[in-house]
């Protein structure tokens, strides 16, 4: 959801050259103090226990909701603001997925496809991990990919793609890792999505979902959507990542390639 554009304001109606400027401020102010507000409810209700939990949960979806310039038409914010910010959980996650194709043995030249890939940042940290690796993002939105393009190579070896979670364009049991960080709780339709990524993984492949503890699913939920998706209810797997400030607010949800009987 985006914000309502505002109107302009009425110093400019009077001439001033800065009305225009100011009212773009003003809105700006506004919407930051709103925010800042936000959190720090978010962070009083966190305080509780389970009933705080809940409605904390609540209002980090709620305001994860209504972040301004998180999608079309523009992504600036994101990706000047947030992506660097998320540069810790980034890593952390390059490094799994890393460490998860080297148990898997598929180290050599495997095929990843980091779904809502945002503009592109965890692509290109997995890409120095993995130099042989071929990396494919994909995105809803067009003005998101206008950010990752900047990184694709002219091999191929690393490229993005507008696709939706629910219908992957890859074919049945051709991906050696699915990777996704802060997108789950977007998808519209999880069951339908982790069903697509069941589909296109490799028997001995495997799927890493991150997402915001506070906005991700609780393992009751996971286990509807995983036999919704025509899988087992404990297929999806769910666990807390721990470690440094940022990545200790997330949880990785984890799904095997199906074995063919």
């Amino acid at each position: 959801m985006k914000w309502p554009r505002r109107g302009r304001g009425d110093s400019q109606a009077e001439g001033d050259p800065n009305g225009a400027a100011g009212a773009t401020d003003g809105g700006r102010g506004k919407g930051l103090r709103r925010l800042v507000r936000a959190i720090l409810l978010v962070g009083v209700l966190a305080a509780f226990t389970r009933p705080g939990r809940r409605l904390t949960r609540a209002a980090a979806r709620w305001l994860d909701a209504r972040v301004e310039r998180f999608s079309e038409p523009e992504s600036a914010t994101y990706a000047h603001v947030f992506a660097p910010i998320l540069g810790r959980l980034y890593q952390r996650v390059a490094d799994d997925v890393a460490d998860e194709l080297s148990t898997h043995g598929r180290i050599r030249r495997p095929t990843i496809v980091d779904l809502g890939c945002g503009p592109g940042d965890l692509a290109v940290e997995i890409s120095r991990r993995l130099h042989d690796a071929r990396i494919v993002g994909l995105d809803l939105s067009p003005s998101m990919l206008l950010w990752a393009s900047r990184h694709a190579t002219t091999d191929g070896r690393l490229r993005f793609i507008v696709g939706d979670a629910a219908s992957l364009p890859f074919d049945d049991a051709s991906v050696d890792l699915v990777v996704s960080t802060l997108s789950l709780h977007h998808w519209s339709e999880p069951a339908d999505a982790f069903a697509e990524i069941a589909r296109v993984l490799k028997p001995d492949g495997i799927a890493l979902i991150y997402d915001l503890g506070l906005l991700a699913f609780e393992p009751s939920e996971m286990a509807k959507i995983a036999t919704a998706a025509g899988l087992g209810p404990s297929d999806i797997g769910r666990e807390g990542l721990g470690g440094g400030i940022v990545t200790r607010f997330f949880v990785r949800f984890w799904l095997e390639g199906l074995v063919e009987e």
